[in-house]
């Protein structure tokens, strides 16, 4: 294999263990739900944990645009192993709570690097492929986590799949170090000279500040709320939740791979477009479905559409920034995303608790939905004038 595509696929594991490892305590949290006695508003708090990510993305992903270190993507995979042997020691939703922030301390790495470092290793017409296959093994993490943690949660106890999650994070991190020692991003003429800001990142990139917030509200909503919503108003088992969700991942992760191709046949744009206006008519069918024939195939749609969203996202702040800032504008645009989810996540909790129903969380971002078409209309308005 040659050194371009070991690397990619090492970075691409890093985000399955990343992504996995996040979503497989989502999975869980029906269980924890019974176990810690947790309320929708301490669901939503676990949500609002988001925030520390954003803040420490947003300072690595600076700070990477001056120094860039890979080994930062090895310190990231390390506090995640270390966060997730920590979590089974909670007995209640503080050390819980704790636990994640440790986490969410962890997770903050792999994005404004990993990803900042695939689109300057991969410059060119195959950069949209890089960012699609590195989408699409990230979801693949997502779909192993949220396929067995909740079975293995309920035969072994939902301690079993932190441990797991655990190791695989250990095994990133020995690869990074091993196949990655020679790596390191291409340099440009221009890094040592031209000072970025936040400000002047932000400029270029600020009108997609709405539809990155809601594409990470609608992931993290249907995330924590959809699993939940059937467990708890319609008597499923924890892993069939779970697995049905899995599969609204899955048809995503297959999806992002033909980011590529569907980006060269309908445009960055229109694709956005496309992917919000399904996304956010499937989202709020979601609290009237309570069994398999009806919600898989609306899954099915709605993972189709919107995961196409992200590597769409990351080729549009790509193109739109220079290769110096790439740090700064992924740690922006992870920062709307997470920033996004993490509020609503909160709200939704909140509101969930007041009506003692989950399902009252896909309504608000639907309403997000709408808006980032809104948005997205506006930018292609601007680009077809100029």
């Amino acid at each position: 294999m040659s050194s371009g595509k070991r690397l990619l696929w090492v970075i691409s594991y890093h985000h399955a263990c990343n992504d996995g490892a996040l979503l497989a305590l989502v999975a869980i949290l029906p269980i924890l739900v019974q176990e810690m006695d947790l309320s929708y508003s301490e669901i939503g708090l676990l949500g609002f944990g988001l925030l520390i990510t954003v803040i420490i993305q947003l300072v690595v992903g600076k700070a990477a645009d001056r120094i860039f270190s890979r080994y930062l993507l090895e310190l990231g995979a390390g506090l995640m192993a270390l966060s997730f042997i920590l979590i089974p020691l909670a007995s209640n939703f503080l050390g819980l709570f704790v636990a994640v922030i440790s986490m969410r301390v962890g997770a903050s790495f792999y994005h404004p690097i990993g990803i900042s470092w695939i689109t300057k290793r991969y410059e060119g017409s195959y950069l949209d492929t890089a960012l699609g296959i590195q989408s699409g093994v990230g979801n693949l993490g997502v779909i192993l986590a949220f396929a067995s943690s909740g079975f293995l949660g309920e035969i072994y106890g939902w301690r079993t799949p932190c441990i797991i999650w655990a190791v695989l994070n250990i095994i990133a991190m020995i690869a990074g170090i091993i196949l990655m020692r020679n790596e390191e991003p291409l340099k440009t003429k221009s890094v040592s000279k031209i000072e970025t800001s936040f400000k002047d990142t932000f400029t270029r990139i600020g009108i997609m500040a709405i539809p990155i917030a809601a594409g990470g509200a609608l992931y993290q909503v249907t995330s924590y709320f959809g699993p939940l919503n059937l467990t708890e108003l319609h008597g499923w088992s924890v892993g069939d939740a779970d697995l049905v969700f899995a599969i609204w991942i899955g048809i995503g992760t297959v999806s992002s791979y033909y980011f590529g191709r569907l980006s060269n046949r309908f445009g960055r744009g229109r694709l956005l477009i496309y992917g919000y206006a399904v996304s956010s008519i499937c989202v709020l069918m979601l609290p009237f479905l309570s069994s398999w024939i009806t919600i898989a195939p609306v899954l099915v749609l709605f993972g189709a559409m919107l995961f196409i969203t992200y590597p769409a996202l990351f080729s549009l702040i790509s193109k739109a920034t220079r290769q110096e800032e790439r740090g700064t504008a992924f740690g922006l645009l992870f920062g709307f995303q997470l920033g996004g989810g993490a509020v609503v996540v909160y709200l939704c909790g909140i509101v969930s608790d007041h009506f003692n129903d989950p399902s009252y969380s896909f309504f608000i971002v639907f309403i997000l939905g709408l808006a980032s078409i809104g948005a997205l209309s506006t930018w292609m308005r601007g680009v077809d004038k100029s």
